[in-house]
């Protein structure tokens, strides 16, 4: 389902400014759908390395049984958000940097793998990640997105 972005004066498709956003970013919104269609967003900690995304979670739970059941997730994240206002309701605006993509999510099995994961997730937040232990490993759910597409947008802020 690829769309042209309506407000091309936004458009940001800089390949290095869209991995400054995702590497700076605090958190990002996950987006999955149930097996009836609904939607299904929370804001979750990731790692972001190599183009890849990394999350982690306990080993049951809905977004394991939703990913599970349908892979195919969208994301989001966004900087530097703040509110402008205006003398006239319709001119309050936001400014923001953000980074928006779809892809597909895979469960990391392999011990090895799922070190490297959590080693990224930590390096993300500038975290310690010499004292993981195959125990520490065993016990989190790891998730690698590969990011299938991807798009910047601007407002605000001087585009690159």
């Amino acid at each position: 389902m690829e769309r042209e972005m309506r407000r091309k004066d936004k458009l940001v498709t800089d390949r290095g400014w869209i991995d400054d956003v995702l590497t700076r970013g605090q958190y990002l919104c996950l987006a999955l759908a149930t097996p009836d269609g609904m939607p299904y967003a929370l804001p979750i900690g990731y790692g972001y390395e190599d183009g890849v995304i990394y999350l982690h979670g306990a080993t049951a739970g809905l977004k394991k049984d939703l990913i599970a059941a349908n892979p195919k997730v969208s994301f989001n994240v966004t900087l530097d958000v703040e509110l402008v206002r205006a003398e006239r309701g319709s001119d309050f605006t936001f400014k923001y940097r953000s980074v928006t993509g779809m892809g597909d999510a895979s469960t990391v099995t392999d011990l090895d793998q799922k070190n490297a994961a959590l080693a990224a997730l930590m390096r993300h937040y500038s975290g310690p990640h010499s004292d993981l232990t195959p125990e520490g490993s065993r016990a989190v759910w790891i998730v690698r997105i590969e990011i299938r597409q991807v798009t910047g947008k601007c407002s605000g802020y001087p585009k690159p």
